[in-house]
C-alpha cells in the first residue's frame, strides 16, 4: 500500500513516514501511546515489545486522507459498516492494519489484531486489543486532559475489561461517540455480559 525504504529500525521508519506527510502531531500522539501501551503491559504481564509496537503503527494510516481509505475499502470488496460510511475515517483502524502487514511486514497476529480494532475494540477481545483500546483514549489528543481520565484509570486498577467497558459506556452516555460501529457495540454488550459474571 506504501512504498518504504525501511532500515530495519521500525520507530525511526515510523517516525520518517509520518514527517514525509507532515504529521508530525500524529508521530508525537503514537509515541505517547506507545509509552502508555508499555505501562499497561508492565501492569498486566503482556509483552512490552509488542505492546510498544502496537503504539506505533495504530494510526499509521493518518499519512492516508479518508477519502482514499474508503476507495480502498470498496476496491477490495470490505464490509464497511454504516459508521465507515458516514465517517470514512474510522476506517483508519483497518487501514493501518493492512500497512502494519503489507508495508512494515508484521505477522504478528497480536499486533495487527490490537492496531485493526483499536478505535472501535470488538467482541472477545484479546489483552492486546484492550490494552491499546486504553492506552489510545488515555493519551487524550487534545488540550485538555480527556473527560474519562480518571474513571478510566481508576478501572484499570481493576481489569482491561473493566477499564474498556467503563470508557465505551462513558462515550456513550455522555454522547461522545459520532455513530456506534457495529463491532463497537458487540464489544459493548460482550464487555457487559463479562463484566457481570465477575461481579
Amino acid at each position: 500500500m506504501i512504498n518504504l525504504n525501511n532500515t530495519g529500525d521500525i520507530q525511526s521508519d515510523v517516525r520518517s513516514l509520518f514527517y514525509s506527510k507532515n504529521k508530525e502531531k500524529t508521530y508525537t500522539h503514537s509515541k505517547n501511546v506507545a509509552e502508555m501501551n508499555v505501562k499497561i503491559a508492565k501492569q498486566y504481564g503482556l509483552d512490552k515489545d509488542v505492546s510498544e509496537l502496537c503504539g506505533y503503527f495504530h494510526d499509521i494510516s493518518a499519512v492516508i486522507s479518508p477519502h482514499n481509505m474508503m476507495r480502498y475499502a470498496t476496491e477490495s470488496s470490505w464490509y464497511i459498516d454504516e459508521a465507515e460510511t458516514r465517517y470514512p475515517f474510522l476506517l483508519h483502524q483497518r487501514i493501518s492494519q493492512v500497512i502494519t502487514r503489507e508495508s512494515f511486514g508484521v505477522t504478528d497476529e497480536r499486533i495487527l489484531s490490537a492496531v485493526g480494532y483499536h478505535t472501535t475494540l470488538r467482541s472477545n477481545p484479546s489483552a492486546y486489543d484492550m490494552s491499546l483500546f486504553i492506552a489510545d483514549k488515555l493519551v487524550w489528543d487534545q488540550v485538555e486532559e480527556a473527560p474519562f481520565h480518571a474513571v478510566v484509570s481508576d478501572a484499570l486498577n481493576e481489569s482491561l475489561e473493566l477499564a474498556s467497558l467503563v470508557y465505551m459506556e462513558y462515550i456513550v452516555e455522555h454522547k461522545m461517540i459520532l455513530y456506534p460501529h457495529t463491532w463497537f457495540l458487540e464489544g459493548l454488550e460482550y464487555l457487559r455480559r463479562i463484566n457481570r459474571k465477575s461481579s
